[in-house]
């Protein structure tokens, strides 16, 4: 009897000591009222105030937790960055390399309060990852780059931090085939064939035809203005006969929060560039449309055959005689790759999942916010009384290595 009491001490301390020393700012669980997979939504009688702080009421939910972990996700066909060349020797073997064998502690709790759900995520990350494939110089080429979207080593990683969430959508009164035990691994096909540049060989979309699944998808740089998850949804693939050209991942209506493609190529010289620049800015990861309209931005115009930019004011930058300031991977003049704007606001299909994060230094508190029955017939229902299956996936300075944490449970209070 003494053996099992202590046994039993020993198991309680652990179970504490693992709670508290990952989220150590937060110590409001109880190593006994929390579930690895169940996420019980509790009916709140005063909403939390939407900021990303963790208000008081967040301590009366129940924590869901557990851990995403990277795991392989098939082989490279073709290489993906651009740097390579066409050599796929330069790059890892598996799509998911070097992030696989990561884990990701998390935290997730929930409450409504009959016509908005919210959700507290909190996850493990000592760094907020904001340098997204910024441009530096190559002098021996006198010529822009942009440092890999897809890491070759662990030391190539340049890439904004993400989560998603993964939802299945009734259609005619039913879920798609296998969500409720696979969740997001029923969306997800490897081995495809064929790729063309850029395209992956795993690829998401649904097994049958008219089958839906609600996507959000949360970028720390690309969603800092409009303050949500990019919402879209995954529907069945057209010609989705194992290639990999198969891809049913598809946007909600609403407008796109931000510019992606960044390159400017000059007419005269042939020479690619950045589009968008601040002079004389330093360690900056975006640009906004309004600094754009305002002037405070620049586009480029021009690149010269020795690197130098022309920008829209008629100002130019020869990093030639700054080098330190645009080098690669250290140099803090480097680039951004995008442009944002606040795109709906929350007033669009798009943007209505609604985010504060908050990086407290040791890692992301992040409340979502969304009505239970947003209208959008590309959304899930979150139906109190009710149970749904979900998946959750966390990124890590990554473009599409992910932790997954699937075979999750939502109830609904």
């Amino acid at each position: 009897m003494k053996q099992f009491k202590f046994n039993l001490i020993l198991a309680f301390v652990a179970a504490i000591s693992l709670v508290n020393c990952t989220f150590d700012d937060n110590p409001n669980y109880s190593a006994i009222d929390s579930s690895e997979n169940e996420l019980l939504v509790k009916k709140f009688t005063t909403a939390p105030n939407f900021d990303g702080e963790i208000d008081e009421i967040w301590s009366t939910a129940r924590p869901l937790l557990s851990t995403a972990s990277v795991s392989k996700a098939g082989n490279r066909i073709i290489p993906l960055n651009g740097s390579s060349n066409g050599n796929a020797a330069l790059e890892p073997t598996d799509l998911f390399d070097p992030y696989t064998g990561e884990n990701y502690k998390y935290s997730l709790r929930g409450g409504h309060d009959g016509e908005y759900l919210y959700l507290l995520l909190e996850f493990d990350d000592d760094e907020d990852s904001m340098d997204r494939e910024s441009f530096y110089f190559d002098p021996a080429s006198k010529t822009w780059k942009q440092e890999n979207k897809y890491a070759n080593n662990k030391n190539d990683k340049f890439y904004e931090d993400k989560f998603a969430m993964m939802f299945p959508i009734k259609v005619n009164g039913a879920y798609p085939e296998g969500f409720s035990t696979g969740t997001c691994t029923v969306t997800c096909h490897s081995g495809l064939s064929n790729p063309a540049p850029g395209q992956k060989t795993t690829r998401h979309y649904m097994k049958n035809a008219g089958e839906l699944a609600d996507l959000w998808h949360w970028k720390r740089n690309r969603n800092v203005l409009s303050q949500s998850v990019d919402d879209g949804y995954v529907m069945d693939a057209e010609g989705k006969d194992g290639k990999a050209s198969a891809n049913g991942r598809k946007s909600d209506a609403g407008i796109k929060m931000y510019d992606d493609s960044p390159v400017f190529t000059d007419p005269v010289t042939g020479k690619k560039g950045p589009k968008w620049v601040k002079k004389g800015e330093a360690n900056y990861y975006w640009i906004t449309t309004a600094e754009l309209a305002s002037g405070a931005a620049q586009t480029v115009t021009g690149v010269a055959v020795d690197g130098t930019l022309t920008l829209s004011d008629g100002a130019t930058i020869n990093p030639n005689f700054h080098l330190a300031s645009y080098a690669k991977g250290t140099g803090n003049k480097r680039f951004p790759s995008i442009t944002v704007n606040p795109g709906g606001a929350g007033n669009d299909f798009r943007s209505d999942t609604q985010v504060r994060a908050k990086h407290n230094g040791k890692g992301w508190q992040i409340e979502i916010k969304r009505k239970l029955n947003s209208g959008d017939p590309k959304d899930a229902v979150f139906v109190v009384g009710e149970e749904i299956a979900f998946g959750l996936s966390i990124f890590n300075k990554s473009a599409i290595a992910h932790g997954t944490s699937n075979f999750k449970t939502m109830k609904i209070e």
